[in-house]
Protein backbone atom coordinates (compact mmCIF):
# COMPACT_ATOMS: atom_id res chain seq x y z
CA UNK A 1 0.00 0.00 0.00
CA UNK A 2 2.61 2.52 1.16
CA UNK A 3 4.70 1.81 -2.23
CA UNK A 4 1.35 2.41 -4.42
CA UNK A 5 -0.31 5.61 -2.81
CA UNK A 6 2.89 7.03 -1.09
CA UNK A 7 1.47 8.82 2.02
CA UNK A 8 4.08 11.01 3.78
CA UNK A 9 2.25 10.71 7.76
CA UNK A 10 1.46 7.85 9.17
CA UNK A 11 -1.38 9.92 11.34
CA UNK A 12 -2.73 13.50 11.49
CA UNK A 13 -1.25 14.14 14.06
CA UNK A 14 2.24 13.66 12.49
CA UNK A 15 1.66 16.24 9.95
CA UNK A 16 3.50 19.41 11.40
CA UNK A 17 1.03 22.68 11.66
CA UNK A 18 2.82 24.79 9.07
CA UNK A 19 1.95 22.21 6.24
CA UNK A 20 -1.63 22.24 7.16
CA UNK A 21 -2.05 25.98 7.55
CA UNK A 22 -0.11 26.31 4.45
CA UNK A 23 -2.81 24.19 2.48
CA UNK A 24 -5.06 26.06 4.19
CA UNK A 25 -3.73 29.07 2.34
CA UNK A 26 -4.21 27.28 -0.80
CA UNK A 27 -7.53 25.74 -0.76
CA UNK A 28 -9.10 29.16 0.49
CA UNK A 29 -7.31 31.17 -2.00
CA UNK A 30 -8.55 28.42 -5.06
CA UNK A 31 -11.60 28.44 -3.79
CA UNK A 32 -11.70 32.56 -3.98
CA UNK A 33 -10.50 32.39 -7.35
CA UNK A 34 -13.17 30.09 -8.17
CA UNK A 35 -15.61 32.60 -7.13
CA UNK A 36 -17.09 30.41 -4.53
CA UNK A 37 -19.24 32.51 -1.87
CA UNK A 38 -17.57 33.94 1.07
CA UNK A 39 -20.16 32.18 3.72
CA UNK A 40 -19.22 28.37 2.07
CA UNK A 41 -15.30 29.21 2.33
CA UNK A 42 -14.90 28.01 5.55
CA UNK A 43 -17.22 24.40 4.58
CA UNK A 44 -15.16 24.21 1.24
CA UNK A 45 -11.65 25.19 2.96
CA UNK A 46 -11.91 22.18 5.53
CA UNK A 47 -13.39 19.63 2.68
CA UNK A 48 -10.32 20.13 0.82
CA UNK A 49 -7.38 20.30 3.75
CA UNK A 50 -9.56 16.83 4.42
CA UNK A 51 -8.96 16.07 1.36
CA UNK A 52 -5.37 16.66 1.49
CA UNK A 53 -5.24 14.36 4.92
CA UNK A 54 -6.70 11.41 2.83
CA UNK A 55 -4.15 11.77 0.10
CA UNK A 56 -1.06 12.41 2.36
CA UNK A 57 -2.13 10.37 5.82
CA UNK A 58 -1.20 6.49 5.74
CA UNK A 59 -4.11 5.74 8.14
CA UNK A 60 -6.75 7.96 6.20
CA UNK A 61 -6.15 6.30 2.99
CA UNK A 62 -8.42 4.17 1.52
CA UNK A 63 -7.34 0.50 1.51
CA UNK A 64 -5.96 -0.67 -1.79
CA UNK A 65 -7.30 -3.61 -1.34
CA UNK A 66 -10.64 -2.71 -0.58
CA UNK A 67 -11.41 1.33 -1.09
CA UNK A 68 -14.35 1.17 1.40
CA UNK A 69 -12.37 1.01 4.13
CA UNK A 70 -8.86 3.28 5.47
CA UNK A 71 -5.89 1.62 6.13
CA UNK A 72 -6.89 2.26 9.78
CA UNK A 73 -10.02 0.47 9.85
CA UNK A 74 -8.34 -2.45 8.08
CA UNK A 75 -5.18 -2.58 10.80
CA UNK A 76 -7.42 -2.02 13.86
CA UNK A 77 -9.88 -5.27 12.65
CA UNK A 78 -6.21 -7.05 12.43
CA UNK A 79 -5.56 -5.99 15.39
CA UNK A 80 -1.68 -3.81 14.42
CA UNK A 81 -0.52 -1.24 15.15
CA UNK A 82 1.96 0.94 12.83
CA UNK A 83 4.30 3.27 14.23
CA UNK A 84 6.36 4.53 11.13
CA UNK A 85 7.23 3.39 7.74
CA UNK A 86 9.83 3.73 5.10
CA UNK A 87 8.90 4.17 1.10
CA UNK A 88 12.13 3.71 -1.37
CA UNK A 89 11.60 4.75 -5.00
CA UNK A 90 13.67 3.37 -7.73
CA UNK A 91 16.22 6.04 -8.08
CA UNK A 92 16.42 7.03 -5.13
CA UNK A 93 19.72 6.96 -2.81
Amino acid sequence: HIAAFAPTYVSRAEVPEDVVAKEREIAEATAKEEGKPEAALPKIVEGRVNGFFKEQVLLEQAFAKDSKKTVAKVLEEAGVQITGFARFKVGQA
